[in-house]
């Protein structure tokens, strides 16, 4: 009775109810979440195509106003929209989000586990399941938001949390806030519901904020906008002062009664037309035709050098330096990574890595092993010279061990992870 009523309160006043989630209690670990595919197919949202849409100054202003209240939908479209006309910008994301996506990633036992060999089968199953599920496309989709400050997928759990189905990616129209600070989303009905009413194992909702507030205001597109507004007025501006300087002008002089002649000026209009394209043309004998070049105004070098300081902004902005991999020196040499900051890399991939642990690793050992911290998702982003330190780190701590060993000497285990940072763990240093 009370679906018939929602029913018609929907048809009749267009007011989209939200669906009652059941058998997803949020934060009861004991359930399992039981959402299929079908239940975040996320709507088409078509309403603002930008394609076909001039780009102004106050309609900017307007969908980013609309998204400080918590409705990113317009401004996740504007972005795709840019995404898809600024090759540099695209560019520029997709050299970061492939720098993260080509470090190497791992499940590992946690240092200090008490069963190393459990929590070792452990990952290695876990390790499984996320390559299963298609962790490369969750890793991929998630550091979208790296442009628009948000990303979110579905997970579908295999029944009972025996493993991921699939991860559901939703487009970043479908999300919304409110200004507590709740994340929203909206299916393909209609239906706006908040995260934390579905069970917590059912979303991985990842963010990249560069300031405080709603998530819609932490991507990078956000600061860029503005920029990529005035490059494309800048281009055509540009094109229209090629189109008057850079082009020479063909002027002939002509006599006053062929001038006032309106057939023959016009015949003589089109000849000059055809020479100046075409490169040749044939005249009378004595006719005076002159070459003009351009006279006066600004160096053509002035629109170049406008764009160009553009470009070096979204460049350092995304990338965080505007050296090419030749000239850059104290950055990662990977090939993928030479042109990205070595910061970036690593907070990107630690960002990742909380959120894959908190949002995925953490129940599928829960729902598999009824255990909890013995298992994390770990990301490998060190650039390959610390690597090659780090590894003569460990054979010189390990030989200084056996040394202590022979020596019946005490090692203090705490102090020799905090020191180097190795995760080394209780069994190894007793051997």
């Amino acid at each position: 009775m009370a679906e018939r009523i929602s029913g018609l309160l929907g048809t009749f006043f267009g007011i989209p109810l939200r669906k009652k989630r059941r058998g997803n209690p949020a934060g009861n670990m004991k359930s399992f979440p039981s959402g299929s595919s079908e239940d975040f197919e996320s709507e088409i949202f078509s309403l603002m195509n930008y394609r076909g849409t001039k780009i102004t100054a106050p309609a900017i202003n307007a969908i980013l106003s609309g998204a400080d209240s918590g409705s990113p939908r317009d401004q996740a479209a504007l972005f795709q929209s840019v995404l898809e006309k600024e090759p540099v910008i695209a560019a520029h994301i997709q050299t970061r989000q492939l720098a993260v996506l080509s470090c190497d990633w791992q499940v590992r036992p946690v240092s200090g586990t008490s069963s190393f060999e459990s929590a070792s089968e452990k990952a290695s199953a876990i390790s499984a399941l996320l390559k299963k599920g298609g962790i490369y496309k969750l890793l991929k989709h998630l550091l979208d938001a790296l442009a628009t400050g948000y990303s979110g997928s579905a997970v579908i759990w295999e029944e009972g949390g025996a493993g991921i189905r699939e991860f559901k990616l939703i487009h970043p129209c479908a999300w919304s806030f409110d200004l507590s600070g709740k994340t929203l989303f909206t299916s393909a009905d209609g239906m706006t519901t908040a995260l934390d009413e579905y069970h917590p194992a059912q979303f991985v909702f990842h963010t990249h904020q560069t300031m405080p507030g709603l998530p819609c205001r932490g991507g990078l597109l956000r600061s860029l906008i503005w920029l990529y507004f005035f490059k494309h007025y800048a281009l055509r501006d540009r094109a229209r002062f090629l189109e008057r300087f850079g082009i020479p002008f063909l002027v002939a002089k002509i006599k006053k009664d062929d001038f006032e002649n309106a057939e023959n000026r016009n015949q003589i209009l089109s000849s000059l037309s055809r020479m100046g394209s075409d490169g040749v043309g044939v005249t009378t004998e004595g006719s005076d035709i002159n070459i003009l070049g351009p006279q006066g105004g600004p160096g053509s070098t002035a629109f170049q050098e406008w764009m160009d300081y553009i470009d070096d902004v979204a460049a350092l902005a995304i990338l965080g330096q505007t050296a090419s991999s030749g000239s850059a020196s104290g950055f990662s040499k990977g090939q993928i990574q030479e042109n990205v900051r070595q910061d970036l890399i690593e907070a990107d991939c630690r960002s990742l890595m909380e959120t894959v642990n908190n949002s995925i690793v953490r129940y599928l050992e829960a729902f598999l092993y009824g255990t909890s911290g013995e298992v994390e998702f770990v990301m490998q982003y060190e650039p390959d010279a610390d690597l090659e330190k780090k590894a003569a780190v460990m054979r010189n701590v390990a030989e200084s061990l056996k040394v202590f060993k022979e020596s019946g000497l005490e090692v203090d285990i705490e102090y020799i992870k905090s020191t180097f940072g190795i995760p080394f763990m209780e069994k190894n240093l007793a051997q």
